[in-house]
C-alpha cells in the first residue's frame, strides 16, 4: 500500500487579488495627483513673493553700502515678462524670471532705494496664481518709504 503525502499549495497572489490592488493604487493616485499639484502652485507663488522680498532687501542694502548716486533701482516687468532686475552688490545686473503660472499684475515701477535705503514713495507689486476651480492666489509686497518691504496674502474664489 502507498502512502501520499499532503497536497502543498502554491504561495503567492491570485491574478482577481492582483488587479484589486492595481485598482486601489490607481484610485489614491487619481485623488492625490491634482493635490499635489494645487500645492505646488500655491507654492511656485509664495516661493517667488518670498524671493522677491529678499531681493528688494538685498537692493536695500546694496544701497546704503555702495551709496550710489541717484540711488539704486529695482525695474519690475508686469505680465507678459513677469520679471525684475536690479544691480546686486557686486555691480551685476541681477534678471529674476517668476515661474510659469505666476504673473505680475501690477507694479510700481522702477523701486528706487535712496542712498540711505529709504523711497521717495511706497511701492506696492502684486502676483497672482490660478487655482483650481479659478480661484485666485494673490500675493501683495508693499515696500514702505522707509524702503522695509512686508507681504500680504489674499485667495480670491470666483
Amino acid at each position: 500500500m502507498t502512502t501520499r503525502s499532503p497536497r502543498t499549495t502554491a504561495a503567492g497572489f491570485s491574478l482577481p487579488e492582483l488587479l484589486v490592488v492595481i485598482a486601489i493604487i490607481g484610485l489614491a493616485v487619481a485623488i492625490a495627483v491634482p493635490l499635489v499639484a494645487e500645492q505646488v502652485r500655491q507654492a511656485e507663488c509664495r516661493g517667488a513673493a518670498d524671493l522677491l522680498v529678499a531681493d528688494l532687501k538685498a537692493a536695500r542694502m546694496c544701497a546704503i553700502a555702495k551709496r550710489p548716486v541717484g540711488g539704486l533701482e529695482l525695474t519690475v516687468f508686469p505680465d507678459p515678462i513677469n520679471a525684475y532686475e536690479y544691480t546686486d552688490g557686486r555691480g551685476r545686473l541681477r534678471r529674476v524670471e517668476l515661474p510659469s503660472g505666476v504673473r505680475i499684475v501690477s507694479s510700481t515701477t522702477p523701486v528706487t532705494f535712496r542712498m540711505d535705503g529709504s523711497l521717495a514713495s511706497a511701492a506696492t507689486t502684486v502676483l497672482e496664481a490660478t487655482l483650481t476651480g479659478g480661484t485666485l492666489d494673490r500675493w501683495t509686497i508693499t515696500t514702505s518709504v522707509l524702503g522695509i518691504p512686508s507681504v500680504a496674502h489674499q485667495r480670491l474664489n470666483p
